[in-house]
């Protein structure tokens, strides 16, 4: 049986590579920009919680 083409190989593999490396990228981005908006609406509660409790010390 033939050997397989060292370079085509070595090529193949460097796709591969190349391909995963940006399916990694991309995932990170998307971890990060969701990561952030956990963070906004956490801010957006915290906010909306105080002002409630301000509302209801007021009422009273």
């Amino acid at each position: 049986m033939k050997q397989p083409n060292k370079d085509y190989i070595i090529q193949s593999l460097q796709g591969q590579i190349s391909n995963s490396s940006f399916l990694i990228a991309e995932r990170d981005a998307i971890i990060t920009e969701q990561h952030q908006e956990i963070q906004e609406l956490k801010k957006q509660i915290e906010e909306i919680t105080e002002k409630q409790i301000e509302e209801m010390d007021s009422a009273e």
